[in-house]
């Protein structure tokens, strides 16, 4: 039920800004809104439907529920820009506030590409390799929360990746590279831990048939699948990168030319 109040708020809050820049002819992106909209029914899906029970069946399940919520949703809502809403539908009191909000000093280290890697490694690690993932498998409550962290740990780790204006501390293309290589052995490991552990990890799947093979199951999904969307997020940096480069150099070629 919070759930579907959260989703339903954001929603509406997203409309309402959406509303409120056209009244004002303020530019937005088009694609955003279908970009935010998908973002929220891959969370919903993942949480609200078939996918949420099979998840509590079966661990590979369960592994491709908490990557729906990591490279799909996160980077969607991203893409939906709510940020850069916000500023243009906010009157320009709140507006200012969260203006300087990102450009303080505690944003500035999280748009660094490394430090979203870390948190998100740590977060990931801790979690399924602690006594925390058995408790939130076995309490709603925590289980809950836990995909709050995954999600909200996935959204400070594609920010800079993507950089989605207003990025007033955007990294550089080969930071955000970088990044992403690394984030590669990141979650490869993590399947490889449990396609290789020959005993079940968590009580809570042990009493199911074929716990062994489905933990297996798992860490393929967790090697092979988390693979494929940050492939797709370099290609797309590496785009970016030569388009900003042409744009320069367009520029460059203008200013000289004059």
């Amino acid at each position: 039920m919070i759930l579907v109040l959260a989703l339903v708020v954001s929603a509406a809050v997203y409309g309402w800004g959406l509303v409120r820049v056209a009244r004002a002819r303020r530019p937005f992106p088009r694609f955003a809104p279908f970009a935010f909209g998908a973002g929220l029914l891959v969370v919903a899906a993942a949480l609200l439907g078939p996918l949420d029970d099979l998840s509590d069946a079966s661990l590979s399940w369960h592994m491709v529920q908490h990557l729906a919520l990591i490279v799909l949703a996160a980077p969607l809502l991203l893409f939906g820009a709510p940020v850069r809403l916000a500023l243009a539908a906010l009157p320009a009191r709140p507006a200012t506030v969260l203006a300087r909000a990102l450009n303080s000093a505690p944003m500035r280290v999280l748009d660094q590409p490394l430090v979203g890697l870390a948190l998100l490694t740590v977060v990931l690690y801790g979690t399924h390799f602690s006594p925390l993932y058995e408790r939130a498998l076995e309490n709603e409550t925590v289980h809950a929360w836990m995909h709050v962290l995954y999600l909200v740990t996935a959204l400070i780790y594609w920010n800079p990746i993507f950089a989605i204006a207003p990025a007033p501390h955007a990294p550089s293309h080969p930071a955000r590279i970088l990044a992403l290589f690394l984030s590669l052995p990141m979650s490869a490991f993590l399947g490889f831990g449990f396609y290789v552990t020959m005993h079940v990890l968590y009580p809570h799947y042990a009493v199911r048939p074929g716990a062994l093979a489905d933990q297996m199951n798992a860490g393929a999904v967790m090697w092979l699948s988390a693979g494929t969307p940050v492939l797709l997020a370099l290609l797309w940096c590496v785009a970016d990168w030569g388009a900003r480069e042409r744009r320069l150099g367009a520029a460059l070629d203008a200013a000289e030319g004059r």
